[in-house]
Parts: structure tokens; C-alpha cells; sequence
């Protein structure tokens, strides 16, 4: 390869170092797209070698940003064009990723084209561009930014009592059909294949553990070329000797709200939450926020017994026939994380709960709100209240009411609070309306709403 020649071909097999041709560690600090013009003492790289060479030099290098295991590539190609043709300078080099690249050259204005990443890569400043090489100048330095994602990448999380050392992953899509073992917490990365729809099915999960990521074990997705594709698995494992079961669970959803009942035993008398959802009855999420997690039963009504009746609801305002065919999802856990398996159950059993013979919301005073109801009907098994407030007042502004209820559990007789206002809560004019759901003991609910909390 010379200096005026148009050569092409591979980084040649290392030569005798020469002075000023080995660019080590000291070039890779060096400011991002900066060309420098000085002196660098002890320079290595791939470039002509043909024999010593003067100064001037381009030396390129890349610095990649990428995970490790993800594909990079293995052979890039430079092309370094004298752009004003008088010099007939035009050489084309292909060498290995991390290789420094060192061209003989005059002063003069380069063109320096780049290529050879994999799709997953994106040159961060772009694949071409130009550079100056000044006269009495010893090396202009390049330091090309790459950045790289995984077209998958693929991890597991697992914690609690007696957890799953390893798991059997199977990975099918277009052309595609891969199988192999994942650790506990793991991390794998896959590339080197086409884009298109994906699943990956977790096996192997023994029965005291719960696959609680949205999607369960089984994750669907797309590839495409820019890569970044997550399919992550959270497992969560406990002692069967003290998780909590679910005796019952029954859920409906009518005029634009979820409303549930399920009754949970735990052996340390434990339950402290649990996860409510709607799902594509095969354990994904058809609601754009996710599930909800509501904390606190081991306060207030249900605290310190061992079967805990819970009503709830959850407004939404999605129209009734959206969510037909869909599943409302519940599982429950204890104070050190011990879970029930993930429970769905199909939407559509839509009767309506007992109707109260009196239901008011009113303000007592400024400082306090109180609620009065009156139900006759023998299946009556519960109530779960709620309160619409001012748009900002419970949670980020988005244009709509808050939503705050009053307890996590609701009420299973008909005494039912008075709501303290003001001093560091919300004050009455922030109050818009008192939302009731009145359950019989199948599960069936009633949505009532008091809009007039002043008489």
C-alpha cells in the first residue's frame, strides 16, 4: 500500500513498530470528534505498510457502547478520499472493530466514509464526513462514536423463599426456533437473526413460584433493525407453608368500572396487598397504564385475621363492550412477599348488586364529610367507597378527576366513615362526588355516585 496508490484490502499482520505509528489508550480519553494536529510519539495501528512513512496521518478509532455480549460486527470498512482529485489519494481499508487505523496522507481535505456495523449499531456522528489535515501537522485523530443494542435481550429476576436456580427458555419467530437455560437472574442476547414477531415461553418455573412480569411466561414482541427488544421475566418464589390462597374471587365491570370481591386465608394471618389488573386472559395487560397495586390490609378492618374479605373498584371509563371477553386478573401477597398464583377471571357476568334504599354523601361541616346508606336486600355482603376530587389534587394532572378511595378493602357492614377534611388533606371545595359500589354476596356490584355533597 502507498501513499498515492488506491489500494484495497485487509489491516496486514502487525510490523515492526515505528516511531510516531502506535496510537494506544492515550488517543481513546481524547474528546469525542476532535481532530488534533500534533505530535503523538508512538504510534501502532493498521495502515500502509509498505515501509516508514512520514507525517502527515488520519488515524481513526472506534468507541463502541455496548452491552456485553451484544454483536458488534467483525470486519469495518474505511474509505479516506482526497476530495479535490489532484492528490489521488483514495484508500479503502477493512480491518477489525477495535482496530486502530493509520493512514500515510498530505495535507489536504479528506473525505472518510464508514460502514460494517450491524444493524443493531448506529454511527453516532454518521457514516460520512470531512476532515481537514493542516500543513506541517503530524496526525488529525478521529474517534468514531458506536453504539450498540442486542435485538434481544433476554433476563430473568428471581427472589423469595426456595427460588428456581435455572429456567428453560424456548425462542421461536421467523426462521427461528432456539432453546436454552437461563440462571436465576440472568441476562442473554441474542442477535444475528431476521426481524419479525417473536415469543419466548419461560418453562421449568416449579410451583411455588410465580412468573409476575405483565405477560407471564410467555412474552410476544417485534424485532426490528435498530434492536433494543426486552423480554424480561420477574419470578417470584415462596414458602407453601405460609402464602396466602384465594377462597373466592368474582369480578364484573359496567358503567366504565371494575368491581371485585375475593375472600384470601394466610396461615400468619399476613396479607398485605395485592395486584389487580385486566388482562388478555392469557396474562397480558390490555389496559395502557398496567395493573394497580393497592397496599394496607394489614390495617384497618381486615388486619390480623386469617381470611380477609376485600370489595373493591377500579374506575376506568373504558366503554362496557371494549373489555367483554376480557379477564380482570388478582393476585395476593403477605408482608414478606409470599404470593398466590396469578387468578383471571372472565369478564361478563355483568348483574347488577343490591340497590340501597338510601345512599347520601354530604359535608357536616368544612371540616368533615359523611356517608349514610341503607340496604335492605338480604344478599347485601359489602360496600367500597371512593371520592372524585379536584384534577391535580391526588395525582398528576391529566385532564381528568382524581380518583381516592377510602380504604383498600371496604367495608363488609354499613357504618361507614366520616372523612376528615382539611389539615393537610384536601379541603372540601377540592370534593366533587361520592362514589359507592354495593356488593351481594356472589360478587355482584352496584355503582351509585352522589354528586351533591351539600345536601
Amino acid at each position: 500500500m502507498t501513499t498515492n496508490a488506491a489500494p484495497e484490502g485487509r489491516c496486514p499482520p502487525a510490523a515492526p513498530e515505528h516511531p510516531g505509528r502506535r496510537l494506544g489508550r492515550f488517543a481513546a480519553k481524547l474528546v469525542p470528534w476532535v481532530l488534533v494536529a500534533s505530535v503523538l510519539f508512538g504510534i501502532s495501528g493498521c495502515g500502509d505498510a509498505t515501509g516508514p512513512s512520514q507525517p502527515p496521518y488520519i488515524a481513526i478509532i472506534n468507541q463502541f457502547s455496548a452491552a456485553p455480549g451484544t454483536d458488534i460486527g467483525s470486519v469495518y470498512t474505511y474509505r479516506v478520499t482526497e476530495i479535490s482529485g489532484q492528490l489521488h489519494i483514495d484508500k479503502t481499508i477493512t480491518a477489525g472493530p477495535y482496530d486502530t487505523i493509520i493512514v500515510p496522507v498530505k495535507p489536504a481535505t479528506y473525505k472518510i466514509t464508514l460502514s460494517g456495523a450491524p444493524r443493531q449499531c448506529r454511527y453516532q456522528g454518521g457514516t460520512e464526513y470531512y476532515l481537514l489535515v493542516p500543513e506541517n501537522s503530524n496526525t488529525a485523530l478521529v474517534r468514531n462514536q458506536i453504539s450498540c443494542q442486542s435485538l434481544i435481550t433476554m433476563s430473568t429476576a428471581t427472589d423469595g423463599s426456595l427460588p428456581d436456580a435455572a429456567y428453560v427458555y424456548h425462542l421461536t419467530g421467523p426462521s427461528t426456533d432456539r432453546s436454552g437455560i437461563l440462571s436465576a437472574n440472568d441476562t442473554l442476547r441474542i442477535d444475528e437473526i431476521p426481524p419479525g414477531t417473536y415469543t419466548v415461553d419461560l418453562d421449568h418455573v416449579s410451583a411455588n413460584c410465580v412468573v409476575t412480569n405483565d405477560g407471564g411466561s410467555r412474552l410476544q414482541f417485534a424485532i426490528a433493525d435498530s434492536g433494543g427488544t426486552t423480554a424480561d421475566f420477574r419470578i417470584s418464589c415462596s414458602d407453601e407453608t405460609a402464602r396466602p390462597r384465594v377462597l373466592f374471587f368474582q369480578s364484573s365491570y359496567h358503567q366504565g368500572a371494575s368491581g371485585f370481591m375475593l375472600k384470601a386465608t394466610d396461615p400468619n394471618r399476613d396479607i398485605e396487598r395485592y395486584y389487580w389488573d385486566i388482562t388478555d386472559c392469557a396474562g397480558k395487560s390490555v389496559l395502557p397504564g398496567g395493573g394497580r397495586l393497592r397496599r394496607g390490609l394489614t390495617q384497618g378492618p381486615t388486619s390480623g385475621l386469617d381470611t380477609v374479605t376485600v370489595f373493591g373498584a377500579i374506575e376506568l371509563g373504558l366503554p362496557d363492550a371494549s373489555l367483554q371477553g376480557k379477564c380482570t386478573s388478582i393476585r395476593v401477597v403477605d408482608e414478606y412477599g409470599n404470593t398466590t398464583p396469578v387468578i383471571e377471571e372472565l369478564i361478563g357476568n355483568e348483574a347488577a348488586g343490591p340497590v340501597p334504599t338510601q345512599f347520601n354523601a354530604q359535608f357536616i361541616n368544612t371540616a368533615q364529610l359523611g356517608t349514610t346508606m341503607q340496604v335492605t336486600d338480604p344478599k347485601f355482603a359489602g360496600v367500597f367507597l371512593a371520592a372524585t376530587l379536584r384534577d391535580g389534587v391526588l395525582f398528576p394532572p391529566d385532564g381528568q378527576p382524581d380518583v381516592g378511595v377510602y380504604n383498600a378493602v371496604g367495608y363488609s357492614d354499613l357504618l361507614l366513615p366520616t372523612v376528615p377534611l382539611g389539615g393537610g388533606r384536601p379541603p372540601y371545595y377540592d370534593y366533587y362526588s361520592v362514589i359507592a359500589y354495593v356488593f351481594d354476596t356472589a360478587g355482584n356490584f352496584t355503582r351509585l355516585e352522589d354528586n351533591d355533597l351539600f345536601h
